[in-house]
Protein backbone atom coordinates (compact mmCIF):
# COMPACT_ATOMS: atom_id res chain seq x y z
CA UNK A 1 0.00 0.00 0.00
CA UNK A 2 1.63 3.03 -0.82
CA UNK A 3 1.97 6.18 1.24
CA UNK A 4 -1.21 8.46 -1.20
CA UNK A 5 -3.02 5.30 -0.23
CA UNK A 6 -2.55 4.51 3.00
CA UNK A 7 -2.94 8.40 3.84
CA UNK A 8 -6.58 8.12 2.30
CA UNK A 9 -7.27 4.94 4.02
CA UNK A 10 -6.40 6.19 7.42
CA UNK A 11 -8.47 9.43 6.97
CA UNK A 12 -11.66 7.21 5.64
CA UNK A 13 -11.39 4.86 8.59
CA UNK A 14 -11.20 7.58 10.89
CA UNK A 15 -14.38 9.23 9.41
CA UNK A 16 -16.32 5.84 9.56
CA UNK A 17 -14.87 4.98 13.22
CA UNK A 18 -16.33 8.63 14.58
CA UNK A 19 -19.84 8.12 12.41
CA UNK A 20 -20.17 4.82 13.49
CA UNK A 21 -19.72 5.43 17.26
CA UNK A 22 -21.58 8.57 17.42
CA UNK A 23 -24.28 6.59 15.58
CA UNK A 24 -24.07 3.81 18.11
CA UNK A 25 -24.60 7.17 20.86
CA UNK A 26 -27.43 8.97 19.47
CA UNK A 27 -30.13 6.58 20.59
CA UNK A 28 -27.92 3.89 22.48
CA UNK A 29 -30.10 0.89 22.73
CA UNK A 30 -29.02 -2.48 23.18
CA UNK A 31 -29.83 -3.75 19.20
CA UNK A 32 -28.92 -0.49 18.16
CA UNK A 33 -25.34 -0.15 19.38
CA UNK A 34 -24.78 -3.81 18.96
CA UNK A 35 -25.24 -3.15 15.55
CA UNK A 36 -23.10 0.07 14.93
CA UNK A 37 -20.18 -0.43 17.51
CA UNK A 38 -19.75 -3.53 18.20
CA UNK A 39 -20.66 -4.75 14.38
CA UNK A 40 -19.50 -1.96 12.57
CA UNK A 41 -17.09 0.11 14.22
CA UNK A 42 -15.48 -2.89 15.58
CA UNK A 43 -15.40 -6.00 13.86
CA UNK A 44 -16.05 -4.66 10.09
CA UNK A 45 -13.42 -1.74 10.21
CA UNK A 46 -10.94 -2.22 13.50
CA UNK A 47 -10.69 -6.41 12.54
CA UNK A 48 -12.27 -7.34 9.09
CA UNK A 49 -10.91 -4.78 6.90
CA UNK A 50 -7.21 -5.38 8.05
CA UNK A 51 -6.71 -9.05 8.06
CA UNK A 52 -8.41 -8.91 4.29
CA UNK A 53 -5.90 -6.02 3.76
CA UNK A 54 -2.86 -8.62 5.45
CA UNK A 55 -4.77 -11.26 3.47
CA UNK A 56 -4.35 -9.39 0.47
CA UNK A 57 -1.09 -8.53 0.82
CA UNK A 58 -0.07 -12.35 1.90
CA UNK A 59 1.29 -11.19 5.17
CA UNK A 60 0.88 -13.45 8.90
CA UNK A 61 -0.83 -11.60 12.11
CA UNK A 62 3.28 -11.68 13.17
CA UNK A 63 3.51 -8.18 11.03
CA UNK A 64 0.26 -6.55 13.12
CA UNK A 65 2.54 -7.65 16.48
CA UNK A 66 1.16 -10.69 17.55
CA UNK A 67 4.25 -12.05 18.70
CA UNK A 68 5.40 -13.83 21.91
CA UNK A 69 6.68 -12.20 24.94
CA UNK A 70 10.33 -12.18 26.38
CA UNK A 71 11.99 -10.46 29.04
CA UNK A 72 12.45 -7.32 27.10
CA UNK A 73 8.38 -7.01 26.61
CA UNK A 74 7.46 -7.45 30.09
CA UNK A 75 9.73 -5.03 31.08
CA UNK A 76 8.29 -2.31 28.94
CA UNK A 77 4.97 -3.91 29.91
CA UNK A 78 5.07 -3.48 33.57
CA UNK A 79 6.60 0.00 33.35
CA UNK A 80 4.22 1.71 31.20
CA UNK A 81 1.09 -0.03 33.49
CA UNK A 82 2.59 1.07 36.45
CA UNK A 83 3.87 4.63 35.35
CA UNK A 84 -0.23 4.92 33.84
CA UNK A 85 -2.31 2.98 36.19
CA UNK A 86 -0.21 4.74 39.17
CA UNK A 87 -0.59 7.88 37.84
CA UNK A 88 -4.49 8.00 37.86
CA UNK A 89 -5.07 6.35 40.98
CA UNK A 90 -2.51 7.85 43.34
CA UNK A 91 -3.27 10.87 43.31
CA UNK A 92 -6.62 10.26 43.93
CA UNK A 93 -5.57 8.27 46.86
CA UNK A 94 -3.77 10.30 48.44
CA UNK A 95 -6.07 12.83 48.14
CA UNK A 96 -8.58 10.42 50.41
CA UNK A 97 -11.18 9.93 47.80
CA UNK A 98 -13.29 6.83 47.13
CA UNK A 99 -11.89 4.63 44.19
CA UNK A 100 -15.48 3.33 42.90
CA UNK A 101 -14.49 0.05 42.23
CA UNK A 102 -18.34 -1.45 42.22
CA UNK A 103 -18.41 -0.31 38.67
CA UNK A 104 -15.86 -2.35 37.29
CA UNK A 105 -17.84 -5.17 36.69
CA UNK A 106 -19.71 -4.43 34.03
CA UNK A 107 -17.20 -2.66 32.26
CA UNK A 108 -14.77 -5.98 32.24
CA UNK A 109 -16.13 -7.49 29.13
CA UNK A 110 -16.72 -3.97 27.15
CA UNK A 111 -13.18 -2.55 27.82
CA UNK A 112 -11.68 -6.04 26.64
CA UNK A 113 -13.37 -5.90 23.64
CA UNK A 114 -13.20 -2.03 23.10
CA UNK A 115 -9.34 -2.25 24.32
CA UNK A 116 -8.78 -5.40 21.62
CA UNK A 117 -10.28 -2.70 18.92
CA UNK A 118 -8.28 -0.10 19.41
CA UNK A 119 -4.80 -2.13 19.30
CA UNK A 120 -5.14 -4.43 16.37
CA UNK A 121 -6.02 -0.75 14.43
CA UNK A 122 -4.35 1.67 15.48
CA UNK A 123 -1.14 -0.34 16.72
CA UNK A 124 -1.63 -3.49 15.24
CA UNK A 125 -2.68 -2.18 11.55
CA UNK A 126 -2.33 2.46 11.36
CA UNK A 127 1.35 2.23 13.66
CA UNK A 128 3.21 -0.91 11.46
CA UNK A 129 1.70 0.41 8.31
CA UNK A 130 2.58 3.71 8.55
CA UNK A 131 6.08 2.97 10.03
CA UNK A 132 6.81 1.10 6.75
CA UNK A 133 6.11 4.46 4.71
CA UNK A 134 6.73 7.16 6.93
CA UNK A 135 9.70 6.34 9.74
CA UNK A 136 9.19 5.60 13.18
CA UNK A 137 7.98 8.97 14.64
CA UNK A 138 5.70 9.85 12.22
CA UNK A 139 4.01 6.20 13.07
CA UNK A 140 3.79 6.79 16.45
CA UNK A 141 2.15 10.35 15.63
CA UNK A 142 -0.32 8.98 13.44
CA UNK A 143 -1.12 6.33 16.05
CA UNK A 144 -1.46 8.41 18.59
CA UNK A 145 -3.85 11.43 16.75
CA UNK A 146 -5.98 8.91 15.29
CA UNK A 147 -6.77 7.37 18.40
CA UNK A 148 -6.95 10.16 20.07
CA UNK A 149 -9.44 11.96 17.49
CA UNK A 150 -11.48 8.45 16.94
CA UNK A 151 -12.95 9.02 20.62
CA UNK A 152 -15.63 12.05 19.05
CA UNK A 153 -17.46 9.68 18.39
CA UNK A 154 -18.51 9.67 22.11
CA UNK A 155 -20.50 12.00 23.34
CA UNK A 156 -18.39 12.18 26.60
CA UNK A 157 -15.08 12.74 25.31
CA UNK A 158 -15.35 15.74 22.83
CA UNK A 159 -13.54 18.69 24.85
CA UNK A 160 -10.04 19.67 23.29
CA UNK A 161 -8.95 18.75 27.25
CA UNK A 162 -10.23 15.69 27.03
CA UNK A 163 -8.78 15.06 23.33
CA UNK A 164 -5.36 16.32 24.06
CA UNK A 165 -4.98 14.12 26.95
CA UNK A 166 -5.87 11.02 24.71
CA UNK A 167 -3.33 11.86 22.43
CA UNK A 168 -0.40 11.69 24.57
CA UNK A 169 -2.12 8.66 26.02
CA UNK A 170 -2.22 7.48 22.52
CA UNK A 171 1.49 8.22 22.26
CA UNK A 172 1.92 6.13 25.42
CA UNK A 173 -0.05 3.32 23.79
CA UNK A 174 2.24 3.81 20.35
CA UNK A 175 5.78 4.20 22.51
CA UNK A 176 5.25 1.06 24.26
CA UNK A 177 4.43 -0.47 21.03
CA UNK A 178 7.07 0.62 19.47
CA UNK A 179 9.49 -0.30 22.23
CA UNK A 180 8.56 -3.43 22.89
CA UNK A 181 9.82 -4.38 19.21
CA UNK A 182 6.10 -3.57 17.58
CA UNK A 183 4.47 -6.53 19.99
CA UNK A 184 0.48 -6.26 20.06
CA UNK A 185 0.22 -8.13 23.14
CA UNK A 186 2.24 -5.25 25.00
CA UNK A 187 0.34 -2.01 23.74
CA UNK A 188 -3.05 -4.29 24.70
CA UNK A 189 -1.89 -4.86 28.32
CA UNK A 190 -0.68 -1.48 29.04
CA UNK A 191 -3.95 -0.11 26.99
CA UNK A 192 -6.42 -2.56 29.12
CA UNK A 193 -5.46 -1.59 32.97
CA UNK A 194 -5.64 2.07 31.97
CA UNK A 195 -9.20 1.69 30.35
CA UNK A 196 -10.09 0.10 33.60
CA UNK A 197 -8.79 2.65 36.06
CA UNK A 198 -10.20 5.91 33.41
CA UNK A 199 -13.31 4.10 33.53
CA UNK A 200 -13.75 3.79 36.97
CA UNK A 201 -12.55 7.41 37.64
CA UNK A 202 -14.77 8.87 34.81
CA UNK A 203 -17.83 6.73 34.37
CA UNK A 204 -20.45 9.61 33.67
CA UNK A 205 -17.99 10.12 30.40
CA UNK A 206 -17.91 6.31 28.81
CA UNK A 207 -21.56 4.72 27.64
CA UNK A 208 -23.67 3.29 29.93
CA UNK A 209 -22.51 0.02 31.15
CA UNK A 210 -25.36 -2.51 31.63
CA UNK A 211 -26.02 -6.33 31.41
CA UNK A 212 -26.69 -6.04 27.85
CA UNK A 213 -23.55 -4.02 26.93
CA UNK A 214 -21.48 -7.40 28.93
CA UNK A 215 -23.49 -9.64 26.68
CA UNK A 216 -23.16 -7.89 23.82
CA UNK A 217 -19.27 -7.51 24.52
CA UNK A 218 -18.65 -11.82 24.92
CA UNK A 219 -20.80 -12.25 22.16
CA UNK A 220 -18.46 -10.12 20.44
CA UNK A 221 -15.32 -11.39 21.43
CA UNK A 222 -16.46 -14.96 20.65
CA UNK A 223 -16.91 -13.66 16.80
CA UNK A 224 -13.46 -12.14 17.22
CA UNK A 225 -11.51 -15.46 18.16
CA UNK A 226 -13.64 -16.76 15.61
CA UNK A 227 -12.88 -14.60 12.77
CA UNK A 228 -8.64 -14.62 14.14
CA UNK A 229 -8.69 -18.84 13.88
CA UNK A 230 -10.33 -18.86 10.42
CA UNK A 231 -7.89 -16.09 9.36
CA UNK A 232 -4.80 -17.78 10.52
CA UNK A 233 -6.17 -21.20 9.31
CA UNK A 234 -6.54 -19.95 5.99
CA UNK A 235 -3.50 -18.12 6.16
CA UNK A 236 -1.47 -20.97 7.28
CA UNK A 237 -3.45 -22.82 4.20
CA UNK A 238 -2.57 -20.50 1.35
CA UNK A 239 0.60 -19.31 2.06
CA UNK A 240 2.41 -22.36 3.79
Amino acid sequence: MGSKKLLLYLIGTEAMLILCIALANLNPTPILYFVFYNLLYGLVFSLLIPLYCLRKEKESLTSFGVKRLGTRQFAVLCAFVIFSVGGQLIPQMAAGEQIPWRLLPLGIAPLIMTTFFEEFLFRGFVQSRAEQQFGCLPAILISGAMFSLYHLGYPGFRAWEDLLLLFAVGLGFAAAYRLSGNNLIVSYFVNLPNAFVTYILKYEQFPVMSVSSTIAAAITLVLIGFIILMFRNTNRTMWR
